[in-house]
C-alpha cells in the first residue's frame, strides 16, 4: 500500500485538528448546543478566512488592548467603535459604552470621533463607572439587554473569573462583548489568561505616504494575538470611515509593521 506524502498527510492533521478546536469551541456554548450556528462579522478575506465563522465571531468576548498612549487609546477606540457601529447598525440595536472616570478628566471616549468610524450618536448609550469592579457589573447587566448589539468597556484589570463571567453572558445573550484594556499609566498584563474569543493590540503607526504629509490617510495596526479557533496574524489597516469598513492599506510595503508610531497621525477618539 503506498503512503500518502508527507505534506497531504500534514494538511489532514491540520484538517482534523482545525475541526475539532471549532467543535470544543461549539460545545463550550451554553448548553453544549454544538449545531448552533455563530454569526460572524467579516472584515477583510485576510483576516476572515482564519475563523471557522469566516469573519470575527459575535456574541462572545473579545479583549484589546493598546501601549496606554493617546495615540494607542484613539486606535484602540476606533476599532472598537467600528466593529461595534456595524453590529448595531446590522442589527437595528444600539451600543452602550462603558467608561472609567469623570466628564473632563481626560478618560473615556470622543464621541464625535466614534461617529467618524461608524458608530452613530443615535446608536450610543454611554455610562461611567468609578471603579473596574463596577464597570464590570454594568457590564454584565448589560449583556443580558436584547435592545443591545454590543457592550464596551474600558477597564485596567480583569481576572479570569470575571472575563468568564463576561464571556457567559455574551454567549447566553448573543451580544457581543468588547473589553478594552486602556492603562492609563502602567501596562497591564497582557499575558495573564483570560476566557476571550480572540485577543487583540491595536496601535497607531505612521500614516500613508503623500505629497502633503498632514493629508495621508491614517493608519492602525491590528494584531490578533490568540483565539479559541488557534488563530493568529497582524496587518495593517486604514483607519475606519463612516462605514466602519476595514481595509488592508494599500501602503503596507513601504513601511515595517513595527516602525515606530511617534509620526502616526492622531486620530481624535479620545477625550482630552
Amino acid at each position: 500500500m503506498a503512503l500518502a506524502p508527507a505534506s497531504t498527510q500534514i494538511l489532514s492533521k491540520t484538517a482534523a485538528l482545525a475541526a475539532l478546536r471549532d467543535q470544543v469551541r461549539r460545545l463550550e456554548r451554553l448548553g453544549g448546543a454544538a449545531a448552533c450556528v455563530v454569526p460572524a462579522l467579516p472584515l477583510f478575506p485576510a483576516h476572515d478566512r482564519l475563523w471557522p465563522e469566516k469573519g470575527l465571531p459575535l456574541g462572545c468576548l473579545h479583549e484589546a488592548g493598546s501601549d496606554g498612549s493617546l495615540a494607542g487609546t484613539a486606535a484602540l477606540s476606533a476599532f472598537a467603535g467600528a466593529l461595534a457601529g456595524r453590529i448595531a447598525r446590522a442589527q437595528g440595536t444600539f451600543v452602550l459604552w462603558c467608561a472609567r472616570g469623570r466628564d473632563g478628566d481626560g478618560s473615556g471616549f470622543y464621541a464625535p470621533g466614534l461617529a467618524q468610524v461608524g458608530l452613530a450618536p443615535e446608536r450610543l448609550l454611554a455610562v461611567r463607572a468609578s471603579s473596574d469592579a463596577a464597570l464590570l457589573a454594568v457590564m454584565e447587566e448589560a449583556l443580558a439587554h436584547p435592545l443591545l448589539a454590543a457592550v464596551v468597556g474600558e477597564i485596567e484589570r480583569l481576572s479570569l473569573t470575571a472575563s468568564r463571567r463576561l464571556s457567559l453572558a455574551a454567549e447566553k445573550s448573543g451580544v457581543t462583548a468588547f473589553v478594552l484594556r486602556t492603562p492609563p499609566r502602567k501596562r497591564t498584563n497582557a499575558t495573564e489568561p483570560v476566557a476571550a474569543a480572540g485577543r487583540w493590540r491595536v496601535s497607531a503607526v505612521p500614516s500613508a505616504p503623500h505629497i502633503i504629509p498632514e493629508a495621508g490617510a491614517a493608519r492602525l495596526k491590528l494584531e490578533l494575538l490568540s483565539s479559541r479557533a488557534g488563530a493568529a496574524g497582524q496587518w495593517i489597516i486604514e483607519a475606519p470611515h463612516a462605514q466602519g469598513d476595514f481595509r488592508l492599506s494599500a501602503a503596507v510595503g513601504d513601511e515595517p509593521a513595527s516602525a515606530a508610531s511617534d509620526a502616526a497621525r492622531p486620530l481624535r477618539l479620545a477625550a482630552g
